[in-house]
């Protein structure tokens, strides 16, 4: 049996609107309710998962420092890497790590040829450009 309940709608001191009068079956203010019900726990299960990747996020970069601190790293490169995933950071690092270890490769074989002692007395044995100054005609 359906429930015959009928509410009013209202002003805002409890007296029936003059005038045009609504009345709403129990069933229209459940439908009614329930609809206002659904929309607010849409938000907030939107805003829960909101709060959920802000979280995941900082979780990632916290990761990132420590990590690029055990690898020896500067902190400063923490913007550079991608904190998406725990792989994508992981890939990131170590591209990194690869790439500076690289560089430092290098530069401990540079070296500079023809280069004058600090005080500036001692000669080199043979210059590696004697050839070259022989050419030009200048002393060694």
């Amino acid at each position: 049996m359906e429930n015959n309940t009928n509410l009013t709608a209202t002003g805002g001191n409890n007296n029936p609107v003059q005038g045009n009068e609504r009345t709403f079956s129990q069933d229209e203010v459940n439908h009614i309710v329930g609809e206002r019900l659904a929309k607010e726990k849409i938000k907030s299960e939107s805003d829960f998962m909101k709060k959920e990747q802000e979280l995941a996020a900082r979780e990632l970069r916290i990761s990132a420092k420590e990590l690029l601190t055990e690898k020896g790293l500067p902190v400063q490169l923490l913007d550079a890497l991608n904190c998406t995933s725990k792989e994508a950071l992981n890939k990131s690092v170590d591209i990194l790590q690869v790439t500076i270890n690289q560089i430092k490769g290098e530069r401990s074989t540079f070296t500079i040829k023809g280069a004058v002692p600090a005080n500036g007395r001692e000669e080199a044995d043979e210059p590696a450009d004697l050839a070259l100054r022989k050419a030009m005609g200048l002393r060694k």
